[in-house]
């Protein structure tokens, strides 16, 4: 992605942990530090239009995001200063139930398109989430040459244990590489 928009923005991954409450002093925070992407979790939205979602496009930002309509918490979401080429992707993979995720492309060039996946997963770690991942991954891999993974994934990758050490050799398997390291 050498000499591309992607080099040039800026970019958040954050656990809200409820945008709802907080959300003067979230966009205050991409503001004060020039954030083009966030990658929000646990953003606690209930439905895609509402007060929240209004704050943050009146402070000159895009949101999508998906939401728990049966029950209180979680969410993924992807913010996006509205001066970026974005535009949402529902990609098409059955049985997830470890995560909640969201995507959407993001227009480098002419010719280059980043697919960005939001992600946030809780409870305990289970087979099913790396299969679930993988599944994911498959699909966004038909989607996109250029793919940017970001969220909580309740898995420590400064631990070296089963859980992170399998979610690193899934990543690796489709050219992703751990870029947060703190």
């Amino acid at each position: 992605m050498k000499h591309s928009i992607m080099s040039q923005l800026k970019i958040m991954v954050w656990n809200a942990r409820s945008i709802n409450n907080k959300c003067a002093d979230t966009m205050c925070l991409l503001q004060d530090n020039v954030i083009d992407i966030a990658f929000l979790t646990e953003t606690w939205l209930t439905d895609h239009t509402n007060a929240t979602t209004a704050d943050i496009k009146s402070y000159g930002y895009a949101i999508i995001h998906e939401y728990r309509a049966d029950y209180k918490g979680g969410g993924a979401a992807l913010l996006f200063k509205c001066n970026l080429q974005y535009h949402p992707i529902k990609l098409k993979v059955s049985g997830i139930t470890t995560f909640e995720f969201t995507s959407a492309n993001i227009t480098c060039t002419a010719d280059m398109n980043v697919l960005l996946i939001s992600i946030y997963r809780t409870g305990s770690v289970v087979k099913k989430f790396f299969e679930d991942l993988d599944n994911l991954l498959g699909v966004a891999s038909l989607k996109s040459d250029y793919i940017l993974v970001g969220g909580d994934f309740n898995i420590h990758m400064e631990t070296i244990n089963e859980h992170s050490s399998q979610l690193g050799q899934l990543t690796s398997s489709y050219g992703l590489n751990q870029l947060i390291d703190q």
